[in-house]
């Protein structure tokens, strides 16, 4: 145990010094404030809050826009009876307005409405001003055929169709509730499983390269004369994934205060009510505003058992590279070169691949047999189970089980990785394949 302790502690050590992990460390967090500075500046930019003129010689609109109590409107509306159709809009009393539209005594015939801005509008922007007009036309329309304005918007009010599961029907407000938000908690576990997809994918094929590089320069000649080959293959698998660990908490930290930073410093005059703009407000039947998007996230958040997440996490987290590392580590031991492993890698990387398109097609189903099954497959277990327990919908046992699978397999992994890298790191000049690994388990 000692000398795989030296071993992680060479390797550590000597990859936290590399320039590469430095720049790389150091860069990847300032790229992504920049971004996020750049995203949220040309965000808050399009949000200009814009004048509308609507020109209505018929007195359509009757000079009013229904605008819901606690609505951030990214526009306000203004009227005059003035008909502005061919006039020169840089006129002096015009210039003051973003946007000018024309209601023409036509507009119930032909259903056109003309709009003139001066800078494009946003996306949102033109909604809220369709959806606005649209509705204050139809009642319009709705009083001159002799329906009242409450009539009206009883019919035109949505049904709300709510769905609820059969099995589910005698369960408390609170249980219904818990329910309600499955498909949500899921996506929360579909986060922490895409993060342990990103740490396999660059931190186990580094596993594979770094094997690959000491094979290639012979060091491990001098290495393996001192260390047992399945130490020194632990070791350096253990070795990358503290690394990795390292890099991760680093680059969240730096992310972390260059957000606080921005925030701040970069856009102490911004309006936080800005950034609300940017989506549209969540309304009910009558046009009020109903719960914000923060506080359903709030009650997801409260909804999941975190200690149990954040420990499974951390378990299926290690299991999923342990195992993932071990099977790079016998591509690296068996290639001579970066083209061999491009060939020996494929059936490495098919189900890792063939998991990650699963994890998606299975949000919104975490009972269904795909989620089941991958949940228990040690090879899909650590990035499909995560959805199913944040989702609610696994038995204690089921956890138990698959993880039991998982450290078994990876136990077995480690032992089959060590015979072939026994072998294979000191084998040169030869193609190997798998039929040849195969071969060299049979040592």
């Amino acid at each position: 145990m000692s000398k795989i302790g030296l071993v992680i502690g060479r390797e550590y050590s000597s990859r936290v010094k590399k320039k590469s992990f430095i720049v790389l460390t150091i860069l990847i967090p300032l790229l992504f404030g920049l971004a996020a500075l750049a995203a949220i500046w040309l965000g808050v930019k399009d949000q200009k809050h814009l004048k509308v003129l609507i020109s209505d010689p018929l007195d359509v609109c009757q000079s009013k826009i229904f605008v819901a109590p606690g609505e951030n409107p990214p526009a306000t509306f203004y009227f005059t009876a003035e008909d502005l159709n061919g006039v020169n809009y840089d006129r002096e009393d015009l210039k003051t307005y973003d946007i000018i539209i024309g209601i023409s005594p036509t507009v119930f015939t032909n259903k056109k409405i003309k709009l003139h801005y001066r800078e494009e509008p946003n996306l949102n922007a033109q909604k809220y001003i369709s959806k606005k007009l649209d509705l204050r036309l139809e009642e319009y329309f709705a009083i001159q055929e002799g329906i009242s304005l409450e009539t009206y918007r009883k019919i035109k009010q949505a049904y709300s169709i709510e769905m609820e599961d059969i099995t589910t029907m005698n369960l408390s407000d609170e249980e219904k509730e818990m329910a309600a938000n499955k498909t949500a908690r899921q996506a929360v576990g579909f986060g922490f499983s895409i993060f342990i997809f990103l740490f396999l994918i660059i931190y186990a094929s580094q596993v594979m390269r770094g094997v690959l590089e000491e094979k290639t320069s012979r060091v491990v000649e001098i290495v393996v004369s001192s260390v047992r080959p399945f130490d020194l293959m632990m070791g350096k698998i253990a070795a990358v994934g503290l690394v990795g660990i390292t890099q991760f908490f680093i680059w969240i930290l730096m992310v972390f205060l260059i957000l606080l930073g921005i925030q701040y410093f970069a856009l102490p005059e911004i309006d936080p009510a800005a950034f609300q703009a940017m989506g549209p407000v969540p309304q009910g039947m009558d046009g009020t505003a109903v719960g914000t998007d923060n506080e359903v996230a709030l009650l997801i958040f409260e909804q999941i058992n975190w200690p149990i997440m954040l420990t499974l996490f951390v378990l299926y987290f290690i299991g999923g590279y342990l195992l993932y590392g071990s099977l790079f580590a016998i591509v690296g031991a068996a290639s001579d070169s970066e083209t061999d492993t491009q060939q020996l890698i494929i059936p490495v990387m098919i189900p890792l691949m063939f998991v990650y398109f699963v994890s998606f097609s299975i949000i919104g189903n975490a009972e269904g047999q795909a989620a089941v099954w991958g949940s228990q497959i040690p090879f899909s277990s650590p990035i499909i189970m995560l959805q199913r327990v944040a989702a609610g919908t696994v038995e204690p046992i089921e956890v138990i089980i698959s993880l039991i699978v998982l450290t078994a397999t990876f136990i077995l992994t480690t032992y089959l990785a060590a015979k072939v890298y026994r072998v294979g790191i000191l084998m040169y000049g030869k193609k190997a394949s798998w039929k040849e690994i195969y071969k060299w388990l049979k040592h």
